[in-house]
């Protein structure tokens, strides 16, 4: 999808800092594992987090 008016032109993330202070790291390394985590997650709490 094209920008919209005020989009930044580039995201970028990353989670050294928080690893090097506070020792955690991410579950997942990649967009796609992700999504394909919260789509199941979705799928088995279609209520969403009240059910």
């Amino acid at each position: 999808a094209p920008r919209r008016p005020g989009d930044p032109a580039v995201l970028v993330a990353s989670s050294q800092k928080i690893r090097r202070e506070l020792g955690w790291s991410p579950q997942f390394q990649d967009l796609r594992a992700i999504v394909e985590s919260a789509w199941v997650w979705m799928q088995s709490h279609p209520e969403g987090y009240g059910a």
